[in-house]
């Protein structure tokens, strides 16, 4: 099957690349010699990029354009107007983004030439969610060619999450370092996430512990702005009264991990945070820290007085296992 000149590649960045693998193979197939030019959309030059597109290799019959960060492009019209154009034959483009908007004017000319010319041109790939994300992040760790001590394998899922691409890249990492060799913890914590600052998802932990001395001294280490904070205790405790309802209903945690879309470990975490107070509660906190959030953005306290109140509450009822 040939492919087509344009194609539009937009979703979860980790699929994006896979896809973009793909497209490469087949179009090494039909040209091994083809150039290959890697540009990002908010970096280039479009007007240079549309008399490129239509200018012929001194060096090769066949171009490959590889355009990332489409989403971002800051001459998006200019940009759209080009792709509307006729490419000549032996040139291909290929466009990566992040999820578009139907209304998108990139989308629309990707679209309407592809239309024009009978080809399916725009490919949307979800980010993987639930069961399907575990199974892919399980893939590329047993993929990879590399002997993972059991806390490697379970550092390196619960700090890349639900981003693929990130795990990817860091497994990459420690293959370029130990081959085949056994990769210890130690080693895997010196090599990837060196976080210049400490990050807060270990304090969204403690508070959902209910232990407040300990969330007041991950607090103490961040040099986050305090009105971001309490949207993110909002989004954790969001997450928190979710679980509980669900556990309440007598549901699994599997069951949990798939309706909320997320992976077994950090299903189990939460549920473990869940557990610790009633439904209740944590409605009471949620609700709370909405209208804390409400009176910073008109102005009426100020955003660490609200954050405070916002831990105090948040922790006061919570059962911390002794």
């Amino acid at each position: 099957m040939s492919e087509p000149q344009l194609r539009l590649i937009t979703g979860d960045s980790y699929l994006c690349e896979q896809a973009l693998a793909v497209r490469e193979a087949a179009l090494a197939s039909i040209d091994p010699h083809m150039e290959r030019h890697g540009l990002f959309a908010d970096e280039m030059d479009v007007s240079a990029l549309d008399v490129e597109l239509r200018s012929c290799s001194l060096f090769a019959l066949g171009r490959h354009f590889i355009l990332r960060r489409i989403e971002k492009s800051r001459s998006a019209k200019t940009l759209a107007a080009s792709l509307g154009k006729g490419i000549p034959e032996g040139t291909y483009v290929t466009l990566l983004s992040a999820p578009l908007k139907a209304t998108n004017g990139i989308l629309k000319a990707v679209q309407t030439k592809a239309k024009s010319l009978g080809e399916d041109a725009v490919v949307v790939l979800p980010t993987l969610k639930g069961t399907q994300l575990q199974r892919e992040a399980r893939r590329i760790l047993e993929q990879s060619g590399v002997t993972f001590a059991p806390a490697v394998a379970r550092l390196l899922m619960t700090e890349c999450g639900d981003d693929l691409l990130s795990l990817q890249n860091e497994v990459m990492k420690l293959r370029a370092f130990g081959g085949q060799d056994l990769i210890e913890e130690a080693a895997a914590r010196r090599l990837c996430f060196n976080h210049t600052e400490a990050t807060v998802y270990p304090f969204y932990d403690r508070l959902g512990e209910g232990q407040l001395p300990a969330a007041l001294g991950e607090l103490r280490e961040l040099r986050e702005d305090s009105g971001r904070i309490v949207g993110g205790i909002i989004h954790h405790l969001t997450r928190l009264t979710m679980v509980r309802l669900l556990l309440d209903q007598r549901h699994a945690q599997a069951q949990i991990a798939t309706m909320m879309g997320m992976q077994d470990w950090l299903c189990r975490r939460l549920i473990g945070q869940a557990k610790r107070r009633p439904f209740n509660d944590l409605l009471s906190a949620l609700r709370l820290g909405i209208k804390l959030d409400q009176r910073i953005k008109q102005g009426r306290i100020a955003s660490d007085d609200a954050l405070m109140q916002l831990i105090l509450a948040a922790t006061k009822t919570a059962t911390v296992p002794g």
